[in-house]
């Protein structure tokens, strides 16, 4: 094996062990190296990715990096990426195994490893027990997070460390002593170095932000081409980082989730990250900067709530007590009433954001099914006076249609959802099919690389709010009549990524979430 797999080292997901004991001295260099700029990879989407992983290859001359389920290899001196065959599920792990062979993890239920070879057309499969040895630390001056790299000499250590401003910044160690020097200086994150044989370090900075906006929605007229009339510019709702809106039945309040997650110190602490619930009050002068209630903040990931049709409960997402499932609270902030867990799927499960019915009766979710890990529908029945569980969780068998299931909606029957599943790599259908379960009716197709963008459905049942590509290369919100032959119709026109479309009570606005995610490549040569 070459040794160059050891010094290309990509953790993903995770925080490399440590051994911290050396004193801490002022070691700063009077003049930081010089960084050049090599690219700046995008991601797909915001629930359920990572940041795009990338690496130098050991001779210095290719970059490798990752956009959800594909590889991008480019001259480490500029110009036009060539991008590989692509993957069947987001790749999270990437590293050179020679200098012309990359190895890969996607994000499938099986996990497996790929190994590309430029020159050579597709992929070839890797032992699913194929893996990089481990990173051993030497005795640093301070705390190590996130992935490691060592020099080609194995005499210094490249890794990242939280400064005095929060963020995590690069640095250098020589292995003999343990003592370290800083290499970056940036207002955001700096990590995931990587090394090649002449010494050139490459890292990476990363840019998530999140905010609600929403923008006005009407139908068409009856004798219309057009199924629905764009009702004018976006309307920014928040300035702070916030996603996953949802409305309140009855007042003027919509809910989300909010926080400062950020890839390398939350996912240290998974699934213990920065996320809470909040809500704004939309006849206060818009945008806020900050939540006008706090709903939920538990020390785990919160997210997504809804609110009982009568305004009693809230049902929530949360990783509480190391779990993965739906938890109920009363709405009432005063209210002393513990949180109360629903569903029992546990960590890893994946649950996705609860709806609950109309009549009040149900809440609706997506999860992961126990017996193999493939993510279904299933409803559980609840007293939206009482907060009582009335019936235990079922699944929603869904015939015709081979597809792992995300967000769903109800219609106003509660007799039937409107959910979104994934077909295929890129391919996403929206379908109706009733709660005791059947057949689903198609009613759109959606080729997109953004998964787990929700959907929003109006009250009434007619329209279905989805998240697609638009010609302009942003992700944007589409309208498409339920039942109705005519095509969708694009709502929002402002050149930023939208995701998680929400429809108001009155069906006269669709909030949203706009997000940029985004990780910039730069490299380094100490003298």
């Amino acid at each position: 094996m070459n040794r160059a797999i050891a010094l290309t080292t990509l953790i993903a997901g995770g925080v490399a062990s440590m051994w911290v004991g050396v004193p801490a001295q002022s070691s700063a260099p009077t003049q930081l190296p010089t960084l050049s700029y090599i690219t700046t990879a995008h991601q797909f989407g915001v629930v359920g990715y990572r940041d795009p992983v990338g690496a130098i290859s050991p001779d210095g001359r290719h970059f490798a990096y990752a956009e959800g389920r594909f590889v991008r290899v480019m001259p480490i001196g500029g110009g036009a990426p060539l991008t590989l065959a692509p993957g069947e599920g987001q790749i999270r792990f990437l590293a050179w195994t020679g200098n012309s062979q990359i190895a890969v993890q996607d994000v499938t239920p099986s996990g497996r490893m790929w190994l590309y070879e430029l020159g050579k057309p597709g992929r070839q499969r890797l032992a699913d027990d194929w893996r990089l040895p481990p990173a051993k630390l030497p005795r640093l001056d301070r705390p190590a997070v996130g992935p490691t790299a060592l020099s080609p000499d194995g005499s210094t250590m490249y890794f990242s460390t939280p400064n005095e401003n929060g963020m995590v910044e690069l640095r250098a160690a020589t292995v003999a002593t343990g003592q370290s020097r800083r290499l970056s200086n940036f207002s955001r994150d700096a990590y995931a170095p990587s090394v090649a044989e002449d010494g050139t370090v490459v890292f990476k900075t990363q840019t998530y932000r999140t905010h609600l906006a929403d923008v006005a929605f009407g139908p068409g007229e009856a004798k219309s081409a057009s199924p629905v009339i764009a009702g004018g510019a976006t309307r920014q709702l928040t300035t702070f980082q916030s996603e996953t809106p949802s409305y309140h039945p009855a007042t003027p309040l919509i809910a989300f989730t909010y926080g400062t997650w950020r890839r390398v110190v939350d996912d240290a602490k998974y699934p213990d990250i920065a996320q809470d619930i909040g809500s704004i009050d939309i006849n206060r002068p818009l945008p806020l900067a900050a939540p006008s209630e706090v709903l939920e903040n538990s020390d785990s990931e919160d997210q997504a709530m809804s609110w009982s049709p009568n305004g009693k409960w809230i049902a929530f997402h949360s990783h509480k007590e190391m779990s993965d499932d739906v938890w109920l609270r009363p709405a009432e902030a005063a209210s002393k009433a513990e949180d109360k867990r629903i569903t029992f799927l546990g960590r890893g499960a994946e649950v996705g954001w609860p709806r609950w019915s109309p009549d009040g009766r149900s809440v609706l979710l997506n999860g992961a099914r126990k017996s193999d890990g493939a993510s279904v529908l299933y409803a559980i029945g609840v007293d939206q006076d009482t907060g009582a569980v009335t019936s235990e969780l079922r699944e929603i068998k869904v015939e015709g249609l081979d597809a792992e299931m995300g967000h769903a909606e109800w219609t106003p029957d509660s007799a039937s959802v409107i959910a979104l599943a994934k077909a295929g790599p890129g391919k996403h259908v929206i379908f109706t099919v009733p709660v005791s379960g059947g057949r689903a009716a198609v009613v759109h197709r959606v080729d997109s690389e953004h998964d787990f963008p929700g959907l929003g459905v109006s009250r009434d049942g007619k329209y279905v709010a989805f998240v697609a590509p638009a010609n302009d290369g942003f992700f944007q919100i589409f309208v498409k009549t339920v039942g109705a032959k005519t095509p969708p119709v694009q709502l929002t026109t402002d050149r930023s990524h939208k995701t998680q479309p929400a429809f108001s009570p009155d069906g006269r606005r669709v909030a949203f979430t706009v997000w940029s995610y985004e990780a910039a490549f730069w490299s380094l040569k100490e003298p």
